[in-house]
């Protein structure tokens, strides 16, 4: 049976950043797909863009009325950010994915920041371009990449971004690896030249996503590897 990935995105992602994000997944996916060309009329994974949605009837009077309320309700106004782990804990405990579970992946205008909130204050100056629950959910944000020259940088970085956490939420590379992997957090990291180098910054992500722009392919064989084998994994039947 196949699973469904939702796209979203908050106020104020441009339309280009938004346009940059699905079509990202979307060439990822058919590049997977490729092996067996029938995944492109039955796809393992169905993409749903909702982007910036709202259910009007529920705005000021419930939980979980759009996209918006997710960033309204982790964001810490001391910080000026978005806390990272309370946004995916919020989806991961969405109504509608205890219903029919699913997987997630957003971006954001606001700046974002990986650690919860007590340790995010004692470290004002950190800041962090994107965090997941593998094999559930990742967050992302556009701010920081906005600094970059417009044009061709800032979609290079960005597609990037969205590349690497993709690639988490579909669980690579998987926690079971031991080698040219690196910990952090709940996150596994390829250590390999590959689009799952973690990037602690801006010019980190632009320099690694030049770097691989020169590749045939943005994934190392093991990520590779591992992004066929969870793809099979969700069409039960794709071998």
């Amino acid at each position: 049976m196949s699973i469904s990935l939702s796209l979203t995105w908050s106020e104020g992602v441009t339309d280009w950043e938004a346009e940059v994000f699905t079509r990202t997944v979307h060439e990822t996916l058919h590049w997977l797909y490729f092996r067996r060309p029938d995944a492109f009329f039955d796809p393992p994974i169905r993409v749903q863009t909702f982007g910036n949605w709202v259910i009007p009837a529920m705005v000021g009077q419930s939980s979980y009325w759009g996209s918006q309320w997710y960033v309204d309700s982790a964001y810490d106004r001391e910080l000026d950010r978005v806390i990272a782990p309370v946004y995916l804990e919020l989806v991961r405990n969405e109504p509608w994915q205890r219903a029919t579970p699913h997987l997630n992946l957003a971006l954001l205008q606001e700046d974002l920041t990986d650690f919860p909130a007590p340790m995010a204050r004692q470290r004002p100056d950190y800041y962090s371009l994107g965090a997941s629950f593998p094999g559930q959910a990742a967050v992302m944000s556009a701010h920081r990449l906005r600094a970059l020259a417009e044009g061709a940088q800032q979609r290079l970085a960005l597609a990037r971004l969205v590349r690497h956490h993709l690639g988490h939420v579909l669980a690579i590379p998987p926690f079971e690896r031991r080698q040219q992997v690196l910990r952090r957090g709940l996150e596994t990291h390829c250590t390999n030249h590959c689009a799952m180098r973690h990037a602690e910054t801006v010019a980190q992500l632009l320099a690694y996503a030049e770097d691989e722009a020169r590749l045939p392919w943005h994934f190392c064989a093991p990520c590779t590897a591992a992004l066929h084998s969870a793809i099979v994994a969700q069409a039960g039947n794709w071998s």
